[in-house]
């Protein structure tokens, strides 16, 4: 056994991370609620709402829509950056059949033949995205389109005001004013608490800001007694409510930075879906009216309305600490083994079940990888931050739990089916692997190629 005195926390193991859910911005696109556990190939509904290959979804490599507002730098750190589809003309005269290939693909009879549509003179720089032997003589080569096309064709689907709903552009001018997003509106969705705040209530939404949800997750899951319901009435005939929501110093002990009082109007569509943070339970808003409270916090304004976009890009393990007041240990991946990683859970679980809040985060991207992993390959996302709920030890095998803030798109490599069964607080609960709900174990192996590295908030 690995002797967990001596894996010191190393801080340089940070990394801001950001991705905004899929299926909260197909549904966004498409206008209307989405009833996924029914849809029989989620896949294709999410390609052809978001016009962009399932394997290019997850990594911002691609440049594709969950990383609106984000790009990599030169050292494959994901960063905010003005998303380039607020500079695009949009055709509007076009069609399915129309391309932005100004020629006829069926006269193309040499490579250099594609040098003018592709606008080079060097057809070498041109990208093949597959190339697969299809005969004896025969090599059949698939190519990216000029990056114009893709951005026009998203450009149809993310019109100017759907992307600044979801996208927080850094080169704007700060507005410390109250701000509501385009064809949204304010209102009470529901009642804070159905029962209790649990692991499995907050589901992120339109914004990329996985590394908040899944601290969220982290600190129900773990702390289950520090989300809570203070709220005190705005006038004499208590008309309505306010809430209190304390956020604390990192790495303080339980010093509060700031107490900061919110409605429970949060950000919906027209229709009443939401647009950002929800529960899965309906009816419920807790998950909405934190994040809200954590938009008001970064953005300073004294208003009710904070700009939710504003949260988009962040650090999990801080964002945990800034809910708990705990001292932060980052841990890599690449100097750890595979039974230091899951050591390192244990260390911080009773029952199987951490009571420290824990979360994980991927690397930047594909290429920033250790050994250069394609994330779609294995159904996991770059740039993205997990709740870690425990472990499990299955037939000599050790796994990691984790929960996606999605609230769907389980890992599908190296992973254990069945039941897993931890002790929460005072009786062993069940969690069911095979259902579509975000939470999966995987193998400490798996875990530390396509993981960046974990944190904790003690």
């Amino acid at each position: 056994m690995a002797d967990i005195d001596n894996i010191q926390s190393n801080p340089e193991a940070t990394q801001n991370c950001g991705v905004i859910n899929p299926y909260a911005l197909a549904e966004l696109v498409a206008g209307r609620r989405i009833a996924w556990k029914q849809i029989e190939d989620r896949r294709q509904l999410l390609e052809e709402l978001l016009q962009t290959p399932y394997d290019e979804l997850f990594d911002p490599q691609y440049g594709g829509p969950l990383y609106l507002g984000l790009t990599l730098d030169e050292k494959m750190r994901l960063v905010r950056a003005r998303p380039a589809l607020l500079d695009v003309a949009v055709t509007l005269d076009a069609n399915d059949l129309a391309t932005a290939l100004p020629v006829d693909l069926s006269a193309i009879r040499r490579l250099s033949d594609l040098a003018p549509p592709f606008n080079t003179q060097d057809i070498g720089r041109i990208e093949v995205k597959q190339a697969e032997r299809v005969g004896p003589t025969q090599l059949r080569l698939t190519l990216r389109l000029p990056e114009r096309e893709r951005l026009q064709r998203l450009a149809r689907v993310l019109p100017r005001a759907l992307i600044e709903t979801v996208a927080y552009d850094p080169t704007a001018q700060v507005d410390s004013k109250d701000w509501t997003p385009p064809n949204g509106t304010w209102s009470d969705a529901g009642r804070f608490f159905n029962e209790a705040a649990e692991f499995f209530d907050p589901l992120q939404g339109a914004v990329a800001n996985c590394y908040y949800i899944a601290a969220l997750s982290a600190v129900a899951w773990a702390m289950p007694y520090q989300i809570s319901h203070l709220t005190r009435a705005t006038g004499p005939a208590q008309p309505a409510f306010t809430n209190m929501i304390r956020f604390y110093r990192a790495d303080s002990g339980g010093v509060v930075e700031r107490e900061v009082e919110v409605t429970d109007a949060v950000p919906l569509t027209a229709s009443g879906s939401f647009i950002y943070c929800r529960s899965s339970e309906a009816g419920e808003i807790w998950p909405a009216v934190y994040e809200k409270a954590f938009a008001k916090l970064i953005t300073g304004i004294a208003g009710d309305h904070p700009d939710i976009t504003a949260t988009g890009w962040g650090d999990c393990v801080l964002a945990t600490a800034r809910l708990t007041g705990g001292y932060r240990s980052y841990y890599d991946t690449p100097s750890r083994t595979a039974d230091d990683l899951w050591n390192l859970v244990r260390a911080n679980s009773l029952g199987g079940r951490t009571f420290k809040p824990m979360t994980a985060w991927t690397y930047s991207s594909g290429e920033a990888a250790e050994k250069k992993v394609v994330y779609a390959d294995g159904n996991i996302v770059a740039s993205h931050c997990y709740t870690v709920l425990g472990w499990d030890y299955r037939d000599g095998h050790k796994y990691i739990v984790l929960r996606n803030p999605w609230g769907h798109t389980e890992a599908s490599v190296g992973t254990l089916t069945g039941t897993t069964v931890m002790y929460d607080i005072s009786w062993w609960r069940p969690i069911v692997l095979a259902d579509v709900d975000g939470t999966f174990a995987i193998d400490a192996s798996t875990f530390k190629t396509y993981f960046a590295g974990l944190g904790v908030a003690k």
